[in-house]
């Protein structure tokens, strides 16, 4: 049986599934809770797929989504 994987922060079980441990001062442990939330499924079911698509999208598609409003105004001379 393999050792109980521990928390770099607070030093406690991780546990299986992730739960939050408190600090001895009270406070939840900011690493538990990162992990307990990367564990969950995401809220929006469109979530994922912009965790997916990530910096992924090129300059040319977003100067297509952006051409139609022309170019700035600062630009026109007054």
């Amino acid at each position: 049986m393999s050792a109980p994987t521990l928390c770099i922060h607070c030093g406690l079980s991780a546990g299986h599934p992730p739960r939050l441990n408190r600090l001895e001062d009270g406070r939840v442990c900011p690493a538990c809770a990162d992990r307990l939330l990367m564990s969950l499924p995401p809220a929006l079911p469109g979530s994922a797929k912009l965790e997916e698509a990530g910096d992924e999208e090129s300059e040319d598609e977003l100067e297509a989504e952006t051409s139609e409003y022309g170019p700035p105004e600062y630009d026109r001379p007054a």
